[in-house]
């Protein structure tokens, strides 16, 4: 892969973005707790749903002290429309892991991050970016995905997500600037357009460089 398809790959995106891209309301705010917060309760879930017990957390515990200190039954109560019991208890101690070890702050490290009850590469990474404002890649099941069909790159793991070959791409072609635009473009794009059944081919921004279409067309007009 070039740096000219990597660049045309890059702008693809955010122009798609800047049109279509979701408006979510944890994308507007810095606030490292409440990005962190959204990224735990996304985990495994449906964003519409998330949505809505989004803003009732937040009113009910707005900084990581309140949480800390919260029933983890109260909190179920709250996060229930989600499913995945475990969550409630998850989120509590995460909240009480950054009060006793990090002084009520969430830390900015990925070292520091994998240290929180709940905290795999992919939240750290996505904390370090969207609250810290650092050039860190994600890469969830959407993302790769788009991989898979627009370079023809796959994993032969039995968890992609894990695959250290796919987080060094995810990482090439993230841009050093824009980086949290580019990002949740990218994962907008495999929710709303390359999804996993019935992709919007002919909605895709991506035709010039996604071997997957160039396929596809090939076979039609053969």
């Amino acid at each position: 892969m070039n740096n000219k398809v990597i660049r045309e790959f890059q702008t693809a995106i955010d122009n798609w973005y800047a049109q279509k891209g979701r408006h979510l309301p944890w994308r507007d705010t810095d606030d490292p707790y409440k990005i962190l917060i959204a990224e735990l309760l996304l985990q495994k879930t449906d964003v519409e749903k998330v949505k809505v017990v989004y803003e009732k957390f937040m009113h009910l515990w707005p900084t990581v002290q309140l949480l800390s200190k919260e029933d983890v039954s109260t909190i179920s109560k709250v996060i229930h429309p989600l499913g995945l019991k475990y969550k409630a208890s998850r989120l509590k101690a995460t909240a009480e892991a950054i009060v006793r070890k990090f002084d009520g702050k969430v830390p900015e490290t990925e070292d520091s991050l994998l240290k929180l009850p709940g905290v795999g590469r992919y939240i750290a990474s996505a904390v370090e970016c969207f609250a810290f404002n650092k050039p860190k890649a994600v890469l969830d099941t959407n993302i790769i995905r788009i991989f898979n069909r627009v370079f023809e790159i796959y994993s032969k793991k039995d968890r992609p997500r894990d695959d250290i070959h796919l987080w060094n791409m995810a990482q090439r072609l993230v841009p050093l600037n824009n980086t949290k635009k580019y990002n949740w473009g990218l994962l907008d794009f495999g929710a709303l357009v390359c999804k996993s059944r019935e992709p919007v081919c002919s909605d895709c921004i991506l035709h010039n460089i996604c071997l997957l279409w160039k396929e596809r067309k090939w076979e039609k007009n053969s």
